[in-house]
């Protein structure tokens, strides 16, 4: 069975130091997954564990 690919059609930004953006790296890397993917994965479940579903989240 397919599974139907999620639209990314927003563009979120968020200004950190540098020393966050690097350890958002680091913590991507070592999970295999882009600083992007990290960043919605980490959200996700956050947003899930606070009791917020979202159709189509990571």
């Amino acid at each position: 069975m397919k599974s139907e690919r999620v639209a990314f059609d927003t563009l979120v930004q968020v200004k950190t130091p540098r020393s966050f953006a690097n350890a958002l790296d680091k913590a991507a890397v070592s999970r295999l997954m882009s600083r992007s993917d990290f960043i919605r994965t980490t959200l996700a479940n956050q947003l899930k564990a606070d009791g917020i579903e979202i159709a189509g989240a990571a």
